[in-house]
């Protein structure tokens, strides 16, 4: 039965994947391995499950009731583990989770040690990423992510946020100056997140004759990078000025390394922090786990 079982698993990836690349990627096994396992649930049955072409996988509808039904056992199998491992006390297993650089170096590291003698049952495996993790097609539990979700059909939790703040350390702000209002910044060295993320407008509160409005400057610089901790790096060696949030450059605040400017202008806007997680009713504990206590640590 345990064969079984194993099949049902390998099918139910292909289709949550779409294709038997990813879903011998997902589960650690060759395409071919994927191909014969498919193969060989069609042959039991005599019955096709699945049209495949060189570009997508499109199930029959024997395909489509078996994909359903052997999802629902799966899910019965997990429901019934988990409910035994709880009532035995043991929350355990391994959990993989993705997390942004910033945030995951600053906030979540910090807090791994503790989680993991809390719960010694439970192999973490910790990804710092600032791309975006496909949580199906990577085998990830829980995603870390900053910034306004678009995706609306994830599952999420807010965990924090926090405000925003242009910064520079204090030898670039010798040499070059202190800007006074948002428009001197075009005459400075600005910092900015390039390649795939759109981050070259900054956004300040001015005041034009007595009424308030938001002005969104385009801000250059000749730098771009691909993540919120080297922008840090490249701020705190004094390359130019960056806006970066909080949670991210509050110890260096403190610190003196870097010094906030133009701060009568700050728009106030604060930076989104979410737990995001696989769409899983009821959470296996080792999720729930985690989440509770990254809200418990984190969130104050």
């Amino acid at each position: 039965m345990s064969g079984r079982i194993s099949e049902i698993e390998v099918f139910v990836k292909v289709v949550e994947t779409g294709s038997f690349t990813a879903a011998a990627d997902a589960l650690r096994l060759s395409p071919s391995a994927i191909s014969k396992i498919v193969a060989r649930i069609e042959a039991r049955l005599g019955l096709p499950l699945a049209i495949r072409s060189t570009r997508k996988l499109r199930l029959t509808v024997e395909g489509e009731d078996y994909f359903a039904r052997g999802k629902q056992i799966l899910q019965d199998i997990s429901s019934l583990e988990r409910g035994v491992r709880e009532s035995a006390g043991q929350i355990g297993g391994t959990l993989r989770v993705s997390c942004n650089v910033p945030f995951g170096i600053h906030r979540v590291a910090p807090m791994v040690a503790g989680f993991l003698e809390t719960f010694p049952d439970i192999a973490l495996e910790f990804s710092l990423s600032d791309t975006t993790a496909d949580l199906i097609r990577e085998g990830v539990d829980v995603a870390i992510r900053t910034g306004v979700l678009t995706d609306s059909t994830i599952r999420f939790r807010r965990l924090a946020s926090s405000p925003r703040h242009v910064v520079a350390s204090p030898a670039y702000l010798e040499r070059h100056g202190i800007p006074i209002e948002p428009r001197d910044l075009l005459e400075h060295n600005c910092l900015t997140l390039g390649f795939s993320r759109s981050y070259g407008k900054w956004p300040f509160r001015v005041d034009q004759d007595g009424v308030v409005t938001q002005l969104d400057l385009a801000v250059k610089g000749n730098l771009g990078l691909d993540n919120g901790e080297s922008l840090r790096r490249f701020a705190l060696d004094g390359v130019g000025l960056a806006r970066l949030s909080d949670f991210h450059i509050g110890h260096d605040l403190k610190a003196g390394r870097l010094v906030s400017v133009l701060e009568t202008f700050n728009p106030g806007d604060r930076e989104p922090v979410s737990i995001i997680y696989a769409d899983q009713s009821p959470l296996a504990p080792r999720i729930r786990v985690f989440i509770d206590y990254l809200i418990k640590h984190i969130a104050p």
